[in-house]
């Protein structure tokens, strides 16, 4: 018993041994910068905007008292809602079909059609979702072409392209939780439901979608994470002057030089996300103890 107990106990220093170097690196890139983020976002700034060393609330105060960037805060999260709303209606289809493939060849296929988008830079995607969506762009041409419009239409530089883009640059984030949730699905369970009589959309509401919920909890929870973060292909394709967040702390920084509210921006952004997260996770925990026991 007692060699048991120091074996187990040798493991465990071993795995924790294999963990520091992560710890240290998380720690050194992730926590640090935080902190100092969160440091800076309560420093004073002079009239010239040169940061001060004596502390106050008045950037936070600014962020929630004034109705603008209220609104870009609102507009921000109603993306990234609708963004990972349309991932999940989206990405559902792709992964069953990804995990009920029958053949090797297939399977490897749509994997490879599905993480895609990642091998590719956001920037090179951005740039060909704006020679798509240009009034002289391809789909515009086409509308024309076929006389189906008079003149091209304004597809490009609006909240709608960039959640077009966002969908199709993060669809793989919400694929794959769900593909991995239906994987470990007992497939047992199905023929089950079918041989008490019930037929295949009867058996998918009643089984397999609500098996599959903590995928597309998942899957939205990452979705939701990383659009109302983006930056890159809101500027691309919405353009400078979109009402969201990144691009109102993209300005701050660079265009006004105005670091501790851009900071203040930034850790509020921040701390949104995580009560989002936080709520999602707790509904997840709940789903699974009315589903599990």
């Amino acid at each position: 018993m007692l060699k048991t107990i120091m074996k187990s106990d040798r493991q465990k220093a071993f795995y924790w041994g294999l963990l520091i170097p992560t710890i240290l690196l998380l720690l050194f890139f992730l926590v640090t910068p935080l902190v100092m983020l969160a440091e800076v976002s309560f420093r004073e700034v002079d009239s010239y905007l040169n940061i001060q060393e004596t502390y106050t609330f008045q950037h936070y105060i600014e962020v929630f008292q004034s109705g603008t960037y209220v609104k870009t805060i609102g507009t921000t999260l109603g993306v990234a809602f609708i963004t990972g709303l349309c991932c999940m209606i989206l990405a559902y289809p792709a992964a069953y079909m990804l995990v009920n493939a029958r053949h090797s060849g297939l399977r490897t296929f749509l994997y490879i059609l599905l993480i895609m988008p990642l091998l590719i830079s956001m920037v090179v995607l951005s740039f060909a979702w704006i020679v798509l969506l240009a009034q002289n762009g391809m789909i515009n041409q086409v509308l024309v072409n076929l006389n189906i419009i008079d003149q091209p239409l304004p597809m490009l530089w609006n909240l709608t392209a960039v959640v077009i883009a966002l969908v199709q640059v993060l669809l793989p984030f919400a694929a794959l939780p769900i593909a991995n949730t239906l994987g470990d699905m007992n497939p047992k369970l199905k023929s089950a439901s079918m041989s008490l009589g019930e037929n295949r959309w009867k058996t998918f509401i009643k089984v397999t979608l609500p098996l599959s919920i903590p995928g597309l909890i998942s899957g939205f929870v990452i979705v939701f994470s990383l659009a109302a973060g983006s930056y890159i292909t809101a500027l691309l394709i919405g353009g400078r002057m979109q009402p969201l967040l990144p691009l109102t702390i993209y300005q701050q920084v660079v265009q006004i030089s105005n670091w501790p509210f851009a900071a203040a921006l930034s850790f509020t952004l921040l701390v949104i996300v995580a009560i989002c997260v936080l709520f999602l996770g707790w509904l997840l925990s709940r789903w699974e103890e009315r589903v599990y026991g």
